[in-house]
């Protein structure tokens, strides 16, 4: 079962993310210390990020954090760089997951780039 500080975030997170989703973000996910107090945010791409992306996705955390926590103690930024099809391996939130489905027109073309 999710706690206060886990459901808080990702309300939050879904709202920072709208209309902030890079078209080569694969995952988004956080990981939140049991008090909400600690941070951890984990920004998958498919290959090595652009400059626009990294920054589409920092601001997306700092949209995240000025509505989600007034004093939080502290707060990590992970980007990674995970071509499709390589596994990738997520916090616990999982707040965004791009459909990576074999029947979908997508994922046919993400195989060939």
């Amino acid at each position: 079962m999710r706690t206060e500080h886990e459901i808080k975030l990702m309300q939050y997170a879904q709202g920072a993310l709208l209309g902030e989703i890079a078209p080569s973000f694969r995952a988004i996910s956080f990981k939140l210390s049991p008090d909400g107090e600690d941070l951890v945010a984990r920004f998958i791409f498919d290959g090595e990020p652009s400059e626009e992306a990294r920054e589409v996705a920092s601001v997306a955390l700092t949209n995240l954090l000025a509505n989600y926590s007034e004093n939080h103690r502290s707060f990590k930024e992970q980007m990674m760089a995970v071509p499709f099809p390589q596994k990738m391996e997520h916090l616990p939130l999982l707040v965004y997951l791009r459909n990576e489905d074999s029947w979908n027109p997508w994922s046919k073309a993400w195989k060939n780039t």
